[in-house]
């Protein structure tokens, strides 16, 4: 097997495919971002199969040749068209979390069209104009008030949200006396692209290890020398040791650290797949614990907000940083979300002499003259206010987020810096 880097992949790709009667956007072929849910990237119908070799991913030359000549062979008559019925906007709640994710051509060429109508709608409106009129079909077929020329208008140059099975759905789309055609040949191919998607999702929800059936999103996906393998919690819990806290209080520069790997280790955070990474302090440099791909990513890149409130656990994990936790702080990047945390639960305006009871809109500004600076707004009665919170006051606000972590997980909350070694443990 002649195995190929993704940039050659899509160069051959590219060349073998050019004038193909389908739009294809290659740009997968790059960004594989399937791997983790089933190990291919899937060009219309074709899974091509990604290899990991040496710490890269690769292709099998012989699969990316066949599959370009496959579309540079691809037949279309435009003139045999099918009549597209697209399905009903529908609430998120509405929704079974097995339809998440799932592939679904129509559904996201609908879930374009109304996200179109929505903006639409709520531009040049006050809020308190806003209503439901943008999910139902209008005069012209199309959601609301958004007319076909409209949506094509906005939506050109959004190559990322126009690819479906990396392929342009909206070059080949047309609109007549209130319906939307697409060449039959084209909708047969994304039929059969949803099937191949499913398919591929089935297969990999399978743990190696037990064989019971695991999530959509690829939670039960571990990494390893040849790719992702699923692993449900239990069989991961048995393959990969627990992290025990004996690296507490190293730095991460250590050579104790560069001595030991992560991936022998099940990830400290979600229990549930084996770590890659070991995880520290950017402010102190102490250890935190090994984290999988998923989790690092997540506490590095997602917003501080997200992280605290999105992962169990979250709080007590970034004190397994021995300066954090001996001075009852975490690092710089979290003061900001638990200030603006703390204003959305206090602060209020008075409407019409009484106290409002609405949920504030609270924004970060600017750090200026000593002082962390909001703004604050109340969607329901159009008021904006502005807030500051000083840099001292906001060192308090973290330090009791940080001591009511502690209360709720610790049987002694309240200890002196001197026994921080007891409170690591006490975190494991």
């Amino acid at each position: 097997m002649a195995q190929i880097s993704p940039k050659l992949a899509l160069t051959y790709f590219t060349e073998i495919s050019a004038g193909s009667a389908v739009p294809l956007d290659l740009d997968d072929l790059l960004n594989m971002v399937n791997l983790r849910r089933h190990n291919h990237v899937v060009i219309g119908d074709i899974a091509l199969r990604c290899y990991k070799n040496k710490s890269k991913w690769t292709y099998d030359e012989r699969d990316i040749r066949r599959a370009a000549q496959a579309f540079a062979d691809f037949r279309l008559d435009v003139d045999d068209v099918v009549e597209v019925q697209l399905p009903a906007y529908r609430d998120h709640d509405e929704r079974d979390s097995e339809d998440w994710g799932r592939a679904d051509w129509r559904q996201s060429i609908a879930s374009w069209m109304f996200w179109q109508a929505r903006r639409k709608h709520q531009e040049g409106r006050s809020y308190e104009e806003w209503n439901d009129s943008w999910k139902r079909i209008g005069v012209s077929g199309l959601p609301g008030e958004l007319t076909w020329n409209e949506f094509v208008g906005a939506r050109t140059g959004i190559r990322l949200r126009e690819n479906i099975a990396n392929t342009r759905p909206l070059e080949l789309m047309t609109f007549s006396g209130g319906s939307m055609f697409l060449p039959r040949a084209y909708a047969e191919l994304l039929d059969r692209w949803e099937q191949v998607q499913e398919d591929l999702v089935a297969g990999a929800r399978i743990c190696k290890g037990c064989g019971g059936q695991g999530p959509r999103w690829g939670s039960w996906c571990t990494p390893s020398t040849v790719g992702y393998v699923t692993l449900c919690p239990p069989c991961s819990g048995a393959a990969f040791q627990r992290y025990t806290g004996h690296l507490r209080g190293v730095l991460y520069d250590s050579p104790r650290v560069r001595g030991i790997r992560a991936d022998s280790y099940l990830c400290r955070l979600c229990a549930e797949t084996r770590a890659s990474v070991w995880d520290h302090c950017h402010d102190h440099g102490f250890l935190r614990g090994p984290l999988c791909g998923s989790c690092n990513t997540f506490e590095g890149k997602s917003s501080p907000r997200s992280f605290l409130e999105g992962k169990e656990g979250a709080v007590l994990h970034l004190l397994e940083c021995r300066g954090c936790l001996e001075r009852r702080t975490l690092p710089g990047r979290y003061y900001v979300a638990i200030a603006q945390k703390h204003l959305e639960a206090t602060e209020y305006h008075h409407h019409r002499s009484r106290r409002c009871r609405r949920q504030m809109w609270v924004t970060y500004v600017e750090l200026a003259h000593g002082a962390h600076l909001f703004e604050l707004k109340c969607w329901w009665h159009s008021q904006t206010w502005t807030k500051d919170v000083p840099v001292p006051d906001t060192f308090a606000l973290v330090r009791d987020f940080v001591g009511q972590a502690l209360a709720e997980a610790l049987p002694d909350p309240v200890v002196p810096a001197a026994r921080a070694e007891s409170d690591t443990t006490l975190l494991a």
